[in-house]
């Protein structure tokens, strides 16, 4: 309907400027055959940014290239890829005619530019208010820098979201509530993978190393509690995907624990086909560590002592050196918050002589 365009009619505009629009249209929309086809109101846009900049050719390149800045920085071309595109040939076209002194055709061309930014924008408005919960997942995604922990499954959840950008940019025609619900699934599982594959799979790993190292057989106990607390540390995070933290902790715990028996399970094989003298060796390493526990904290020679006791002492020493320390910043701490006190009940009483 003739009648829904704006008033002025594309026979109103002067000869030179029609022919140049409707050859730039044309030149684009062969470019990028899914691209849409520029309408009357974008040549009416284009033809009053023209009179706007009043023969400035210079001033409206400037224009273009700031306007082209701010759209890279706004990440126009994930939001309006066709308009982008469309923009950045036309960018190039207008440098071209400036530079071969062309300074009519230029200034169309950079009002071109303009115009298609300008569209650009208002596509990026309609992206997230239409894709809001897609673009929100995403961002919680990117938190977890899952395109660096697993990004062939995030370029195609993008690749997704793309698809629709597209569909928005090309058609006013509304998405399907289910294909954005089915999308938004897809993203929240990539959510769970990447806390499990970040918390959860380094335990996971290394409770398989200690299987395949026999730990099963020379460290049963520790085993059994390793594989336990890497099936909690799995249905905790999947239980409490939003506390962050906790989920780090659990992952931590489980991976110690793995990480426990790994070793316990290395040193109880050494131990398993021992002889007198092998066993000698073995305990004097022992006691050669806690020397070396004693040395450290200061502590008289323990070596006389069986293993066992010789372990107590050095932890009763080092218990009776950690009191020994705290007390004189613990009687510190007491002396400086009274001190802080007595100032924060002067500063007080200063405030309220000033107000009386």
């Amino acid at each position: 309907d003739l009648h829904s365009f704006p008033t002025r009619r594309s026979s109103d505009l002067p000869y030179s400027v029609l022919l140049y629009l409707l050859v730039s249209t044309l030149m684009l929309s062969t470019g990028c055959a899914s691209t849409p086809v520029a309408n009357f109101e974008e040549l009416d846009d284009i033809a009053s940014l023209t009179t706007e900049f009043s023969g400035d050719s210079e001033r409206a390149l400037a224009e273009a290239e700031s306007k082209h800045d701010a759209a890279l920085n706004a990440e126009m071309a994930f939001y309006a890829p066709f308009h982008m595109a469309q923009a950045e040939q036309m960018l190039t076209n207008a440098r071209g005619l400036e530079l071969n002194g062309l300074q009519q055709e230029s200034l169309k061309a950079s009002a071109h530019v303009i115009m298609l930014l300008n569209r650009a924008t208002e596509n990026k408005s309609k992206v997230q208010q239409t894709l809001k919960p897609l673009l929100k997942q995403k961002q919680v995604l990117e938190t977890l820098n899952s395109p660096i922990i697993l990004p062939d499954q995030f370029e195609r959840q993008i690749t997704k979201i793309k698809e629709l950008i597209k569909n928005i940019e090309s058609s006013d025609k509304p998405l399907a509530t289910d294909t954005i619900m089915s999308i938004l699934e897809d993203l929240q599982q990539l959510e769970l993978d990447t806390l499990l594959t970040t918390h959860w799979l380094p335990a996971k790993n290394t409770l398989e190393k200690a299987r395949n190292e026999n730990a099963e057989k020379f460290a049963p106990k520790s085993f059994m509690k390793a594989a336990n607390s890497v099936d909690q540390a799995k249905t905790f995070i999947r239980n409490n995907i939003n506390d962050r933290e906790a989920i780090k902790r659990e992952g931590l715990q489980a991976l110690r624990t793995a990480q426990h028996a790994l070793y316990i399970a290395h040193d109880a094989e050494l131990l398993v086909d021992l002889t007198n003298q092998t066993a000698e060796t073995v305990v004097l390493g022992i006691e050669d560590l806690l020397a070396k526990i004693s040395l450290a904290l200061n502590i008289e020679n323990v070596k006389h002592m069986a293993l066992t006791d010789q372990a107590n002492a050095i932890a009763q020493a080092a218990e009776t050196q950690r009191s020994r320390l705290i007390a004189p910043l613990q009687a510190r701490i007491i002396q400086l918050e009274k001190q802080l006190e007595l100032l924060m009940s002067d500063k007080s009483e200063d405030v309220k002589l000033m107000s009386d």
